[in-house]
């Protein structure tokens, strides 16, 4: 582990305030503890936040944040700390708001088909309660204890974003305590209490709390659709030897709308752990290999779409594609498809050879652009010493697409945590000029985004941040404005 890189300055009075709203139990100035939040498995430097606060109510959540804007203290909020983006990391001190004790499902409506969260309900807790209803949501690929909420707001993927979107596609009302300590709801709930069910017909006011790195107000509850789940799963895999082949057979696959996921990844990405340091892939196998997902109600319906598979793997044959039926690596494709995901875990499985250390360029980049950046960031990470090892995804159709590098590297070591850090963002400029979008982005990628940034855009997001965070208190400089 670095060296942490800011002293923290703890006040007595602050942490007696705090304990006065939460409970001595629920807050905190120990070091130890203050520790535990300072870093994640991101390149991302450890930084301490001055006191960890863990509120059990939407009140408790209100009287921090009046106090904290009132004394103009930073405040970080935190549920999991699953991510590995620095995201809550704390980058001037402060508060560091603990949300994981409010994890109460309050609802689930199984004939309307959504349900209401606290922020800290996990992916394994909402899995387990909706799976009485024969219902799911579209679960990522990480650890059973990440967010269902965090994994929303922040524009999360899931197993259903072939078919349905992003996750944050998904929320049907909120309700978010404001940095000043306002309580709000956007949505349906906005106009009658116990409605919940759709952010629409109403002006999409929740686009002031999703993608905002937790800079714009504390989520103390959530909607989001779930979706039955059909009992026949049809995983489809294959392979091809370019990424020119294999971008042709996803948005053919497409666009016929059958899958829940589609996905490829690199041979790098398919074994479990990620090689590191880099090594050569064997001559024999494919550089890219796929699976896409489909779920039917009946047999007849399965077969269905195992005739669009067929039609399919021949359009691409016609082309002169690389493109065979293949087998997928056993692990890596049960971490992918049985979710939430029990063989991933914490992420830790994709770094048991790199010690511990793991962070992205994950973009939104248009499907003709995957191959031009990929064969750019494969020189780039290969030139490091790391190995390429990227996924690309089809979300809703062919209308947008995910390319994402996961670099693993051993924590302990300043050097290589900075050579994984240039790889990066050397990355991340690549993507940049080729129209991609990175999603849940650290500090470094908010500087390299808003440098090609339109100022109209820039200063939009100043006068946003500013009427919502007058004092500029929450998830300080993250968006990096």
């Amino acid at each position: 582990m670095t060296e942490i890189s800011k002293k923290s300055t703890v006040d007595s009075q602050i942490t007696k305030k705090l304990c006065e709203i939460v409970g001595e139990k629920n807050a905190t100035d120990y070091k130890h503890i203050r520790y535990a939040y300072s870093y994640d498995l991101s390149f991302v430097k450890p930084k301490l936040p001055d006191y960890v606060v863990m509120p059990t109510s939407v009140e408790q959540v209100q009287k921090v944040m009046k106090f904290a804007n009132q004394e103009k203290i930073s405040v970080t909020p935190f549920t999991a700390g699953s991510n590995i983006g620095g995201l809550c990391i704390p980058e001037n001190g402060g508060i560091l708001l603990d949300m994981k004790r409010m994890d109460k499902i309050i609802r689930i409506d199984e004939e309307s088909h959504y349900t209401v969260i606290e922020p800290g309900v996990s992916h394994a807790k909402l899995a387990a309660a909706l799976a009485k209803y024969n219902l799911r949501w579209s679960w990522p690929v990480g650890p059973p204890s990440g967010s269902v909420s965090s994994n929303a707001i922040c524009h999360g993927i899931g197993g259903m974003s072939g078919r349905y979107g992003l996750n944050s596609e998904e929320i049907t009302s909120m309700e978010v305590v404001l940095p000043t300590g306002e309580l709000v709801r956007v949505g349906s709930c906005a106009i009658q209490e116990d409605s919940w069910h759709s952010c629409l017909p109403l002006p999409r006011v929740d686009g002031l709390f999703t993608g905002w790195l937790g800079t714009t107000g504390v989520i103390t509850k959530i909607g989001v659709r779930v979706h039955p789940t059909p009992p026949i799963l049809k995983v489809f895999t294959a392979s091809t030897e370019t990424l020119g082949h294999m971008g042709s057979y996803l948005r053919t696959l497409g666009n016929y709308e059958i899958c829940d996921d589609l996905t490829g990844v690199s041979w790098w990405l398919s074994q479990v752990p990620i090689p590191y340091p880099y090594k050569p892939k064997p001559d024999d196998a494919p550089e890219w290999v796929s699976f896409a997902t489909t779920f039917s109600w009946t047999e007849k319906e399965k077969q269905a779409r195992e005739e669009i598979w067929k039609m399919v793997m021949d359009e691409e044959a016609k082309k002169g594609s690389s493109l065979k039926e293949t087998d997928y690596p056993e692990e890596a494709l049960k971490a992918r498809t049985q979710l939430p995901s029990q063989i991933v875990g914490s992420t830790k499985n994709y770094t048991k050879q790199a010690g511990a250390g793991i962070s992205w360029p994950g973009t939104f980049t248009p499907l003709n652009k995957w191959e031009s950046v990929y064969n750019e960031w494969k020189k780039i990470l290969i030139a490091r010493n790391l190995s390429p090892s990227v996924r690309v995804t089809n979300y809703r159709g062919v209308h947008y697409g995910m390319l994402r590098a996961m670099i693993p590297f051993p924590k302990k070591d300043p050097e290589p945590i900075e050579n994984a850090r240039q790889a990066i963002v050397e990355c991340l400029r690549v993507d940049l000029d080729n129209g991609g979008i990175p999603y849940k982005p650290p500090v470094d990628f908010g500087l390299e985004i808003n440098k090609r940034a339109h100022p109209g855009y820039v200063e939009l997001l100043k006068k946003v941040k500013h009427m919502l965070d007058p004092n500029d208190i929450m998830n300080t400089g993250k968006l990096a404005l």
